[in-house]
């Protein structure tokens, strides 16, 4: 079975976001998002826009390709 693409970003947010030793409320901080939010993402739950990918890729230091590969 294959990954959606809400849980491919899902997973890379949270696996970059703990690379950098990121607490969901510091990084909730830095991407302008609620933790519940930020819960849902890493959760692979949230139909996130192309904007919202880019906030997110922006404060993990990358781009909105890296989340989606």
């Amino acid at each position: 079975m294959n990954e959606s693409i809400e849980q491919t970003a899902g997973r890379n947010v949270r696996s970059l976001r703990e690379e950098q030793h990121l607490s969901k409320t510091a990084f909730c901080l830095m991407a302008g998002v609620s933790r519940p939010y930020l819960n849902r993402i890493e959760a692979g739950q949230a139909n996130m826009s192309i904007k919202q990918l880019d906030r997110l890729a922006k404060a993990l230091g990358t781009d909105v390709i890296s989340l989606l590969r």
